[in-house]
């Protein structure tokens, strides 16, 4: 059942095994006529798949590589956009799934690694779109951390750093990391004291303090990008997905008033996936080369974000701190 929210990503409730490579490639029998390769993260429903089918649909895309926990889903997406309908007129661009789980570091670098031996060369776009929010709890990831930062921006920061050495070897590399208006809930600023929310949990509190985390760590990597790659973060408005799975009780519990609210606020107030995906879609293909470094942008237009977002001393010990947290470090740059 949906809900209104304020970002959209989704994240499948069991966790596989990680570290397993393994790929499916287009079944159509023409080569690939693009030349560019794309990341994109939680792309096997919602706004990460209407991603993907956005940037194969423009034929300038060789490889497709969707980076998702679960590979039966990750699987079944990629026979949904190989079916005649989704193929046809289309180009034969190669669509592959390795495991990523970014509630783990060490899946974080197996995936990087993967793509470095796999692929090598360079990566055009990384689309770093997959998330939880609002999760009722204090849960912790395979390392310790709090899920909403541990998954949204540290791991995250983490794949970044691991990619970092192809989208620098790209003519045109890009960041598009999907942040939140909700990064205006941690409206003191990123709570260095408490980055966790151990003190004090609260579920939106601690996804406000992720997203702010996306906004900081976009807008530095910017700072520190070579001239060749440039990293943008976005608000993608409030969608119909999987990602606000906790602000809905059991379906068993459902009254039939709440299923008419719920279905109205969908029909009336929520983006479609494939809209939601637009502003992603636009800074991974659309916007012309560097203009959109350091930027924030929603509904494919440049937005002023909080205060906030913009102090470096936040975002340089966030930089420093994520890699001190994750041992993962972006070396080149």
């Amino acid at each position: 059942m949906p809900m209104m929210m304020m970002m959209m990503t989704t994240r499948a409730s069991q966790r596989p095994r990680v570290g397993v490579v393994a790929s499916a490639a287009s079944s159509s029998t023409n080569e690939p006529r693009g030349t560019k390769r794309a990341v994109v993260t939680g792309a096997n429903a919602g706004i990460g798949f209407e991603t993907v089918r956005a940037l194969r649909a423009s034929g300038d895309f060789h490889t497709i590589v969707l980076a998702c926990r679960d590979e039966r889903r990750a699987r079944d997406a990629i026979a949904r956009l190989e079916t005649p309908a989704e193929t046809s007129g289309s180009s034969a661009t190669r669509l592959v799934f390795r495991a990523l789980d970014l509630a783990d570091v060490g899946s974080t670098r197996d995936f990087a690694n993967a793509y470095l031996d796999d692929f090598g060369g360079a990566l055009d776009v990384l689309v770093n779109n997959a998330g939880v929010m609002a999760v009722p709890s204090l849960e912790r990831t395979r390392d310790g951390f709090e899920l909403q930062v541990g998954v949204n921006h540290l791991g995250h920061h983490a794949l970044t750093a691991g990619l970092f050495p192809a989208l620098r070897a790209s003519e045109d590399g890009r960041v598009a990391t999907v942040s939140s208006e909700a990064h205006k809930i941690a409206a003191r600023g990123l709570a260095r004291d408490d980055l966790f929310g151990e003190k004090k949990y609260s579920p939106w509190g601690q996804y406000g303090q992720s997203k702010l985390a996306n906004v900081l760590f976009a807008f530095e990597l910017a700072r520190r990008c070579p001239a060749n790659v440039s990293s943008a973060t976005l608000h993608p408005g409030a969608v119909d997905t999987e990602l606000g799975r906790f602000l809905q009780p059991p379906e068993d519990e459902v009254t039939w008033w709440q299923k008419r609210l719920f279905e109205f606020v969908r029909d009336n107030f929520l983006k479609t996936p494939e809209q939601g995906a637009a502003t992603s879609v636009y800074l991974a293909r659309d916007i012309a080369k560097g203009e959109a470094n350091g930027k924030y942008y929603v509904d494919c237009r440049e937005k002023t974000p909080a205060k906030n977002c913009f102090d470096e001393e936040d975002a340089a010990w966030l930089w420093q701190r994520s890699a001190e947290l994750t041992g993962v470090s972006f070396d080149s740059i």
